[in-house]
């Protein structure tokens, strides 16, 4: 594939609320849908005259991320469970109160640690990820949409970077809602980060609350 394009969903319920995330089934906030619109409107002119083809994670703040994208880019967007976020097993659905009572504490290597009963670990959410996208169609030209949740966004960029499973227990990095990154070819056919958290459509329109250094 010469070209992923991968957004993280917009603001969803969860990240202004008391509820845990992960496997948490929230939907998009009133902001969070706003976001999206603008998003999607960002696409539309970058991505016009292009074909595409999207898949999305079945969860319902991606599944609406990608129904407001997918009417403004003239999309049938496909259904992908294996682009949900991380497994929290039993915290899932709970208050992040009565989730801290059944919180593990880390152990290492982290890409092992099980961070709630019945939870995923990074490795198997690595796995689970990346097996889906070694069978996504190897069109060199149409770029693939991937509308999914930030920790699913590590993995892809970690997958393509072929990063071992040591280096992707020690980094990781943040992506904000309804952001935009791409992944790629370079015309040296060498596996390219082109952009990473882009939300720079956020801040023109004022729909951000992310600051520019971490807290």
């Amino acid at each position: 594939m010469k070209t992923l394009i991968l957004i993280r969903h917009g603001q969803a319920e969860h990240l202004t609320g008391d509820l845990t995330g992960g496997w948490t089934d929230t939907k998009l906030t009133a902001l969070g849908r706003r976001q999206v619109q603008v998003l999607a409107s960002r696409l539309k002119d970058e991505l016009e005259g292009i074909c595409c083809t999207m898949y999305y994670s079945d969860l319902k703040r991606a599944t609406e991320t990608a129904e407001i994208i997918a009417e403004e880019l003239e999309l049938t967007p496909i259904q992908a469970s294996e682009l949900r976020e991380l497994n929290t097993g039993i915290a899932a659905g709970m208050t992040k109160e009565k989730a801290r009572l059944h919180f593990r504490e880390p152990t290492e290597p982290l890409i092992d640690w099980q961070c709630y009963p019945e939870a995923e670990t990074w490795r198997q959410f690595y796995l689970r990820v990346s097996k889906f996208l070694e069978c996504l169609p190897k069109n060199p030209d149409d770029p693939l949409i991937l509308v999914t949740h930030g920790g699913t966004i590590i993995n892809i960029v970690a997958w393509w970077l072929r990063l071992d499973m040591e280096t992707l227990s020690n980094v990781t990095f943040r992506t904000s809602p309804a952001s935009i990154s791409v992944i790629g070819t370079s015309n040296l056919n060498e596996r390219t980060i082109f952009r990473l958290n882009d939300y720079a459509h956020l801040y023109s329109t004022e729909l951000t609350n992310q600051r520019l250094l971490p807290p």
